[in-house]
């Protein structure tokens, strides 16, 4: 039997499609890992940052006067920095020791048992401590966006520019020109343009990582006082005993105490191997990120069943820890940024050169030749002019426009653009290399057709002959794909086309599953 996958740009799994923010989390986890791998000491990695960071020769003192030069040192800055943080969050990770505790000194450290449970009250004493089991988002800080969007790109000189021109309407305007109060207005009109279309901008790049969310799962269930009940993921704590089964979302770090022989767990979101893990009880690996006894927060259960003891609940879980890390990380200067930004420095500097020029000759020449030509009002009113002249004020949108046709042309072509501006940066790439198995295609998989002895027929073909019963091959090939077969329908989507109902288990068995259930309902022949 082939079977064919379905090679698609964009990542998914058999539990709906991975999103931007799990691809950026699977390379901090594989970075993490690799870190807590090697241990390199402290001293030599910090020497090796300060080295990095100094620069004593001649050339590198001379370069440092150009902005370029100056961005390049600051991107190095930020690298280091970056590079600090992701040592510190792998040696928290390193020290975490939870996978070669036996179960029962788990069990014992985190004082709960497995066939009771904690009791309330110690449920309502670590709620109380750790807080509920939710990653927390990062600040806001609206007030200093607001004031980036109003004061950002050329938005300094257009606010001189509207002062200049409200001064010249009133006081100094006499009688005030009714021109003046209009040309103050329209200014403030462009501000506040530009300030919405920054705003809009910001907006459409924060719900990516606002979709974090939708990887943790709503309800679990766990064993509470002696009993088993389904309750809300928030409401986890430490030393809560969760029990998953296949198709289940993992709520939060567990330790598994109790594992079925067929328990295996998909952790692409996290390492981008397809494969599935079998979980054990004991550990299997120094590192805590390659253990196969801790199920991570936000991984798939693709089948099998267990038992696990809650030993971490959201920001200090290994999903909380990579998150915190990536959203707190700040925005890098792409080249062209740091271009626009010397544009707009020598074009400001040039515009208030010329409006200062301007005032001078008429203060040292004009006022006193020709008193009667200018007023102040007007010299200002006419200063402002030159000054907002300079300004290409459709710069912004022009640029955002046209990165944005660039991002749909490379849509087209299966590219999918997370930031604008990281457009110019694609430009100019011309091969990528990457993993392809579990990140570049669907992770799905259909089967075309089977190969007999003597001959190979499609799905179609094998469906009618199945339908006449003249065939043994083929009706011993269909007990075979439906009894022999560890995935199963989702009850809840048992209503849908075959190709659209979820399917809890691997990719290979999810396919087999399918074309037996093309054939004939999977349930007639399993009753």
């Amino acid at each position: 039997m082939d079977i064919q996958v379905a090679d698609e740009p964009e990542t998914s799994s058999a539990y709906g499609p991975i999103s931007r923010v799990e691809r950026k989390l699977t390379v901090e986890c594989r970075t993490l890992s690799i870190q807590i791998s090697r241990q390199v000491p402290h001293q030599s990695r910090q020497q090796s940052r300060i080295s990095r960071r100094s620069g004593t020769g001649w050339w590198d003192r001379l370069c440092r006067v150009l902005p370029l030069r100056k961005a390049y040192d600051q991107h190095q800055v930020d690298h280091a920095d970056q590079e600090a943080q992701l040592e510190a969050t792998a040696d928290e990770l390193s020290s975490l020791k939870f996978h070669l505790d036996s179960v029962d000194e788990t069990l014992t450290k985190f004082g709960t048992s497995r066939i009771q449970g904690l009791e309330d009250e110690a449920i309502k004493r670590r709620r109380e401590r750790d807080g509920p089991n939710v990653l927390s988002s990062s600040p806001s800080r609206i007030f200093l966006k607001i004031f980036d969007w109003l004061f950002s790109g050329f938005c300094p000189l257009l606010w001189v520019a509207a002062v200049f021109v409200w001064i010249s309407w009133k006081p100094l305007g006499n009688p005030a020109n009714p021109q003046y109060l209009a040309l103050g207005i329209a200014i403030l009109l462009v501000i506040a343009l530009q300030a919405s279309f920054s705003a809009w901008q910001e907006w459409t790049t924060s719900r990516i990582m606002a979709s974090i969310t939708s990887m943790l799962p709503t309800e679990t269930i766990v064993t509470r006082n002696g009993t088993m009940s389904k309750i809300m993921a928030a409401d986890l704590v430490q030393g809560d005993v969760v029990h998953v089964r296949g198709g289940d979302k993992i709520p939060a770090d567990l330790r598994l105490i109790e594992a079925s022989r067929d328990l295996r767990f998909d952790r692409s979101m996290l390492t981008g191997e397809s494969d599935a893990v079998v979980a054990t009880v004991n550990s299997t690996d120094e590192n805590y990120l390659e253990t196969r006894n801790i199920a991570v927060m936000g991984t798939h259960v693709t089948q099998g069943s267990g038992v696990g003891v809650v030993i971490g609940t959201g920001d200090s879980t290994v999903m909380g820890r990579i998150a915190k890390m990536t959203t707190s990380k700040g925005t890098e200067k792409t080249l062209l940024q740091i271009e626009i930004t010397r544009f707009v420095v020598v074009v400001a500097s040039l515009s208030l050169v010329a409006g200062t020029i301007l005032l001078v000759m008429w203060a040292a020449w004009l006022r006193k030749s020709y008193p009667t030509f200018l007023t102040l009002s007007d010299v200002l009113v006419n200063s402002t002019g030159v000054i907002v002249a300079f300004v290409p004020d459709g710069l912004p949108i022009c640029l955002t426009l046209t990165l944005t046709l660039i991002a749909k042309r490379m849509q087209r072509q299966n590219v999918l653009v997370k930031d604008l501006t990281t457009v110019e940066t694609l430009g100019s790439v011309n091969v990528i290399c990457s993993d392809k198995t579990g990140t570049l295609t669907q992770n799905l998989m259909t089967v075309v057709h089977a190969g007999f002895l003597d001959m190979s027929l499609t799905t179609d073909e094998l469906k009618a002959r199945y339908s006449s019963g003249q065939s043994a091959a083929v009706q011993r090939l269909y007990d075979t794909a439906a009894l022999c077969n560890g995935s199963t329908f989702d009850s809840q989507t048992m209503s849908l086309p075959i190709a659209d109902r979820r399917v809890n288990g691997d990719a290979t068995d999810t396919a087999i599953l399918r074309f037996a259930e093309h054939l004939r309902p999977v349930s007639q022949a399993q009753s």
